[in-house]
């Protein structure tokens, strides 16, 4: 039961974050503004009493309750309707009181209608506002009847601040009742947003699962597919080669077709794997020189027919070392791969921008027309007619992917029977 009644005091008490800090600031305002206005009514009427040096008491007082919210502290936050109650119920008892020790002087009859107004708007519970209006008024009723102030003044007094207490309750009650239709949305939101959460938690998991689905496929594939293929690969060269088998050139032209298709499918799954399995790649970044890592690329695929430029300004980067070999490899072997002039010329430039580290893989190629420069990026795209052995349509498309997963961007530059730049940027740091 005390625990029931102990919930209830601390709903009706409990403030909003921006209730407290709105009442803060009220507070932290009041407090300069009682001693100023004090100081102000004594230069003109030095005559005023103000007993127990009130004006300096709850100054102090206001200042300290303005500041309670700054120490951030839980149970404080907690009562601070409370002690903003008790706060404003104490001072206008007291400011009453004041009051008809004056005579209920002009002065002293205006701050306390300006303060009652302005309490009853700062307190955001309705059974707050009614017990303090109550008391208030029934308050400020007993010490008009003890007064000595004529019947026509006391009516007066009564009504004025009557009025002032209803006016102030209406719009109080609209404020509340607004406070209430805020709440009610903040809710709805809270749930909307909570049920996103977990369907978006839903999507990660299922996305995860079915990421875990497909490198399993993949393995699957590496093994079970690539076995029986090379298999096959390895029969069809002993038929070619064994010379007991006398066969015609159409047999063997078969035989030839056989291993070069063979050939083909062991790339295609190969590059399916090699695409499937970059993204558990990504987390393992390291910083690589990339000057060496090039010219290690060069190394193997010059030759007399292919030159191989590279920049000396090549940088460390910080990446995923297996990625960024696919990366030079497959844009610099598709240039050798597809270029059609008797020396074949490729370089390889740098440049430092603000989007991060920027190369740029050059040739003199026959060039791509500009409607194809989209395509290129899609997996199983290949523009040639002619149907080659190590062209399956996926290194572009694993290029595209292993750069924009890491941050980056890639992007062609061509043009017809002059070459084509692949220009691609990564950041300077890549998260692992």
């Amino acid at each position: 039961m005390l625990k029931r009644v102990l919930k209830y005091l601390k709903d009706i008490g409990r403030l909003e974050r921006f209730e407290i800090n709105n009442s803060s600031i009220t507070f932290l305002l009041a407090g300069p503004s009682t001693y100023i206005y004090v100081m102000f009514m004594l230069h003109y009427n030095p005559d005023l009493i103000i007993p127990y040096r009130g004006e300096i008491v709850f100054s102090l007082w206001f200042v300290f309750v303005g500041i309670l919210p700054y120490f951030k502290n839980t149970f404080l936050d907690e009562i601070y309707g409370w002690i903003s109650f008790a706060s404003l119920m104490i001072f206008q008892y007291y400011l009453t009181y004041t009051t008809a020790l004056n005579d209920f002087s002009l002065d002293y009859l205006l701050v306390t209608y300006v303060f009652i107004f302005g309490a009853v708007l700062l307190l955001s519970n309705r059974l707050l506002v009614v017990i303090f209006s109550a008391f208030q008024l029934i308050h400020l009723a007993y010490r008009v009847y003890y007064s000595d102030l004529d019947s026509m003044s006391e009516s007066a007094i009564l009504v004025s601040m009557s009025t002032i207490f209803i006016f102030s309750f209406l719009v109080m009650n609209g404020l509340i009742r607004y406070r209430k239709n805020l709440e009610a949305i903040n809710v709805e939101l809270e749930k909307r947003i909570q049920q996103r959460t977990e369907d978006l938690q839903t999507r990660a998991k299922e996305l995860l699962r079915k990421n875990k689905d497909l490198e399993e496929f993949a393995y699957v594939v590496s093994h079970d597919l690539k076995r029986p293929l090379r298999n096959i690969y390895t029969l069809t060269e002993w038929l070619t080669d064994d010379t007991e088998y006398q066969f015609n050139q159409e047999t063997n032209q078969s035989l030839q077709l056989i291993k070069e298709q063979v050939t083909q499918m062991d790339l295609l799954v190969e590059g399916i794997l090699n695409y499937s399995l970059q993204m558990d790649k990504e987390r393992n970044v390291t910083t690589i020189d990339s000057q060496e890592l090039v010219n290690r690329i060069a190394t193997v695929n010059a030759s007399d027919m292919v030159k191989i430029h590279v920049d000396d300004t090549l940088p460390k980067v910080v990446f995923n070392e297996s990625q960024l070999l696919q990366v030079f490899q497959n844009l610099i072997q598709n240039a050798i791969k597809h270029n059609d002039k008797e020396l074949a010329e490729i370089h390889v430039n740098y440049q430092q921008t603000a989007a991060g580290h920027q190369f740029s893989i050059q040739d003199n190629g026959p060039g791509i027309a500009k409607k194809y420069h989209k395509k290129i990026f899609e997996l199983f795209q290949k523009l040639e007619v002619k149907s080659e052995v190590d062209s399956i349509g996926i290194g572009l498309a694993l290029v595209k992917k292993i750069i924009e997963r890491n941050g980056g961007s890639i992007a062609v530059e061509s043009e017809l029977g002059v070459g084509t730049s692949f220009i691609f940027t990564i950041p300077t740091e890549v998260k692992s």
